[in-house]
């Protein structure tokens, strides 16, 4: 089997953006009550943060300090929890991160690429 080449660093900072743009999309004026009662918007939610988590594992320390607000090392631990111990995820934690994280997730994830 071929090796794979591994990605670009903006590559996975792409991921990221995507996937949080996503998950603000998903989550546009929904109250915990709404997440909590739909399967279907906690997996899709959570599937994203997991994404998010994945590709921020990826990023290198050196492209890591040059975004010093974004939190690599929790984005990724998050995902860990998710895939490892999904049963046992809070998902009042989850909604939180979509309400306060997320939007400076983004921003700092768009400059940076702007810049790039």
């Amino acid at each position: 089997m071929a090796k794979r080449t591994p990605k670009n660093q903006n590559a996975y900072l792409h991921d990221m953006l995507e996937a949080a743009e996503l998950v603000r999309t998903y989550m546009a004026d929904v109250s915990y009550d709404e997440f909590w009662d739909n399967s279907e918007k906690r997996d899709a939610v959570t599937l994203r943060l997991a994404v998010i988590g994945e590709s921020a594992r990826q990023v290198s320390a050196a492209t890591g300090k040059t975004l010093p607000n974004v939190p690599f090392r929790a984005l990724s631990g998050m995902r860990n929890r998710i895939a490892h111990v999904y049963g046992a995820v809070d998902f009042k934690i989850v909604w939180a991160v979509t309400q306060s994280d997320i939007e400076p997730l983004i921003g700092a994830l768009r400059a940076h690429l702007r810049g790039a």
